[in-house]
């Protein structure tokens, strides 16, 4: 990497890192309880909560993997930014209105105690708050982003990103919790709307390509045969073979809106009234920002298909080719922010997994301690239980993946395929059981294992495997509250108030 641009890259990274840690301690001023570094429940407006919830969307997958698997396969990968935004705000708009109901009515914090208050029950809180761990696999995937982003703009090694990107971000998280995670994000997301605009014309504009718009498609086809823009899908892939496969891949991001990092934002927009204006702005935002994978197809022009890279690392490699050093190293960094936007959201809910669904809802009710102690010790539990999701993701990291936008798949696949019938069929239906929700859950987490891992059908295509648990969750939430809606009381959310 040029010279200029590492030094460039290291004084952005140090007003950059300098903003974060200002913003941790303005977000630990604004938290003085569980429930502020939890939520941050009804703090902030309708556009602040989109930017968070779309740079939440919009993760180091989007801002590296994509571009990187459009890098390495071509035209068939974009299938992935085109279908995921649209499946995410349809289901938004299933789940928003009722969590955010929920929230401010019970004073949930968490998608697993949602889903426990909703159907009353404990035990399906309890197995989401376990199955909600495969998040790790989601922080894993954005370490390994940021590490890469310091190996390639600023000349260290891959292991001492890795420690960077920890030490800041158990910082800033520890000092504000949901406060600090929504303000740098919202800032954060500003700018990731930035990068993927300039990503787009730059596309548009065939920037660092000889010749016009005609000649980069030209020169892609030369690059990669089979991955050109006359190719819709690639013969014989697990995941862009076929139009069935696409398919899956749309439907396994339905759910994606409720897993916990996202979904417990609903919770910080102020009143319900904000929730239209908020899906508008998530829709406008999550348009925009995976235009990013078109930045591999210009790369594969600008760069070549032998450049001897990762493919995960050609955006900053496309960067430092067509731009001015200081420009490459200024987007560059703003590609690290939306690592960091994904990846202190995901730590806090990991951390409430800990505080809140296990500590708060399972152990205080059997102990004998009074509710301002146990509220100290929830807050502590939060902000220490930081260092034990940072430490494992750094662990887990240290050996990268190849493909992020696959890796992280792994684990939030089989979350999507959990919680799909009792979320999305149980938002839109009040008469859902908790008996069809306990079903659904485990038909929905047992038919992704078992078609995802070897020893099972061994459908090495996490989304494909996610779509079809997903399907399956559904369809046994639906046949099941059919079966024994007339015998089972509804815990829809007006009768439970009533009940209160």
């Amino acid at each position: 990497m040029d010279s200029t641009i590492v030094m460039y890259s290291w004084i952005f990274m140090g007003l950059f890192i300098a903003f974060m840690l200002f913003m941790g301690w303005v977000g630990m001023r604004k938290t003085n309880t569980s429930d502020d570094f939890a939520t941050a429940r009804s703090s902030y407006g309708p556009l602040v909560v989109a930017l968070v919830i779309a740079a939440g969307i919009s993760s180091g997958s989007t801002f590296m993997g994509m571009p990187g698997l459009a890098y390495d396969i071509g035209t068939p990968s974009l299938w992935y930014p085109l279908l995921y935004p649209i499946a995410t705000v349809i289901g938004m708009l299933f789940v928003a209105k009722v969590i955010k109901k929920y929230g401010d009515k019970f004073g949930t914090r968490t998608i697993p105690e949602f889903i426990g208050e909703r159907y009353n029950s404990n035990f399906l809180r309890i197995a989401l708050t376990i199955i909600s761990i495969l998040l790790i696999f989601y922080v894993v995937s954005q370490f390994v982003a940021a590490a890469t982003m310091f190996q390639m703009m600023m000349g260290i090694n891959y292991e001492t990103g890795l420690m960077i990107t920890a030490v800041v971000l158990a910082t800033y998280v520890f000092m504000g919790g949901s406060h600090s995670d929504i303000m740098t994000d919202a800032i954060q997301g500003f700018l990731m709307v930035i990068v993927a605009l300039v990503v787009f014309f730059s596309f548009v504009g065939s920037v660092g390509v000889d010749g016009g718009f005609s000649d980069m498609l030209a020169t892609i086809d030369r690059e990669n045969p089979e991955g050109g823009f006359s190719q819709l899908f690639l013969a014989g892939h697990d995941t862009y073979g076929a139009f069935w496969l696409v398919a899956l891949l749309f439907i396994a991001h339905l759910p994606f809106s409720v897993l916990p990092h996202l979904g417990n934002k609903f919770m910080a927009v102020k009143t319900g009234r904000n929730l239209k204006k908020l899906i508008m702005y998530c829709t406008i935002f999550a348009t925009v920002l995976p235009l990013m994978g078109l930045g591999g197809m210009l790369g594969l022009a600008v760069v070549g298909s032998d450049a001897g890279i990762a493919p995960d690392q050609i955006v900053p490699v496309l960067f430092s080719e067509i731009f001015p050093p200081v420009i490459a190293a200024f987007l560059a960094i703003a590609v690290l922010s939306a690592i960091m936007s994904t990846s202190d959201g995901l730590v806090v809910s990991l951390t409430q997994l800990l505080a809140n669904d296990l500590y708060r809802k399972t152990l205080v009710p059997k102990l004998n301690i009074t509710k301002e102690k146990a509220e100290r010790n929830e807050l502590l539990i939060s902000r220490y239980s930081t260092f034990i999701v940072i430490i494992a993701a750094v662990i887990l990291a240290w050996t990268p993946p190849q493909y992020l936008a696959v890796f992280m798949w792994i684990g939030i696949g089989g979350i999507m395929a959990a919680t799909a019938g009792p979320l999305v069929v149980g938002a839109l239906w009040d008469k859902a059981t908790k008996t069809a929700a306990l079903a659904s859950l485990i038909a929905g987490t047992v038919t992704y294992w078992i078609v995802y891992l070897p020893f099972g059908f061994d459908f090495s295509n996490p989304f494909g495997a996610a779509g079809i648990g997903v399907l399956v969750s559904m369809v046994v939430m639906c046949a099941v509250t059919l079966a024994t809606a007339e015998n089972v009381q509804s815990t829809s959310d007006s009768e439970v108030e009533t009940s209160i």
